[in-house]
């Protein structure tokens, strides 16, 4: 009986390898053979183009990726080659792995420069970058937010693209509005330094753009977001308050000049109250002149803040007392 047992349990494992191996292999009526699809290369880079295609179109995405990597790989000279690289990038698209899509369409741009699908692959990967910009992160899961906290974030990603779209078509009619989402990914990633130097290629770069004065605004956006990291440096806020000053002495008519009138008191409020932080000190250790220097400096300077108000009362005080 256990003979029997082991007989039968072999000859199991035997039918199920055989299962496994001749499963790979099919017969071809076109070729007259039997052949593993997994392996076999076509003997024309012409046939082997023609069975990935048929593939593709048959929607089997993974195989048929696999497919335009074997012609590249064994025709990588072939009139085919600089094609099956940018299907293997609509293969990547179609299985929503994006960001592998844009990298296998960069590297035609990269491996076959005289690509006719520039014009093609800049576009897509616009597309592509517009989706990882619009991705709201509050949509996705915890895991998802907590694996991109490690790694790049939808907005790197976007940055990323962006970029490539910049250095493969310099003159793309869009490029001034892909050069100012690439500033607005660091922003909203708190790289507010290299936003800044993003941003201000904008208008360095596309002086004619109607984005320019929108730009110049996110530099001083860019300042008064790292002052609010770094609340005891005073050079940044001061910086955020002349980005801001520049901004409305150079674009008086823009839409944005509300907007940064608003920012630009609430800096100067803000300015204002560290001073008059200092001016007080001074004043209750029995620095008056001290304290008076302080206090008129608000006065003169941030004479719209609620510390102007503030520094005249203490002065008057203070003249008062020494009667």
């Amino acid at each position: 009986m256990r003979i029997t047992y082991i007989l039968f349990t072999g000859i199991c494992y035997i039918i199920l390898i055989a299962t496994e191996v001749f499963s790979y292999w099919e017969w071809t009526p076109e070729r007259g053979r039997w052949i593993n699809p997994k392996y076999y290369v076509a003997e024309t880079s012409s046939e082997q183009w023609k069975y990935a295609m048929s593939v593709y179109e048959a929607g089997d995405y993974k195989t048929a990726q696999r497919e335009f990597k074997k012609l590249i790989k064994h025709f990588p000279t072939s009139e085919e080659a600089g094609e099956a690289q940018f299907m293997i990038g609509k293969c990547y698209e179609k299985q929503q792995r994006l960001y592998e899509a844009c990298k296998s369409y960069q590297e035609v741009i990269n491996k076959y420069p005289s690509t006719e699908r520039l014009r093609e692959i800049v576009e897509r990967q616009v597309h592509i970058a517009n989706q990882f910009y619009n991705r709201s992160l509050e949509r996705q899961s915890i895991v998802v937010k907590t694996k991109e906290f490690f790694t790049e974030t939808n907005w790197d990603k976007a940055a990323t693209i962006y970029k490539m779209v910049i250095e493969n078509h310099p003159y793309y009619e869009k490029a001034d509005e892909v050069q100012y989402r690439i500033g607005e990914c660091y922003l909203k990633t708190g790289k507010y330094e290299v936003a800044r130097v993003e941003f201000g290629k904008v208008a360095s770069t596309y002086p004619d753009s109607p984005l320019v004065d929108d730009a110049e605004y996110q530099i001083g956006m860019c300042w008064i977001y790292q002052s609010r990291n770094t609340p005891y440096n005073e050079e940044i806020i001061a910086r955020a308050i002349r980005s801001l000053e520049d901004f409305l002495g150079k674009y008086p008519e823009s839409e944005l000049v509300s907007k940064a009138k608003e920012k630009l008191k609430t800096l100067r409020n803000r300015k204002g109250e560290k001073i008059y932080q200092i001016a007080y000190f001074y004043e209750r250790t029995g620095e008056v002149n001290a304290a008076r220097i302080y206090y008129q400096y608000i006065i003169d300077e941030f004479p719209t803040s609620i510390w102007a108000e503030r520094s005249k009362s203490r002065l008057e005080k203070i003249s008062s007392s020494k009667k």
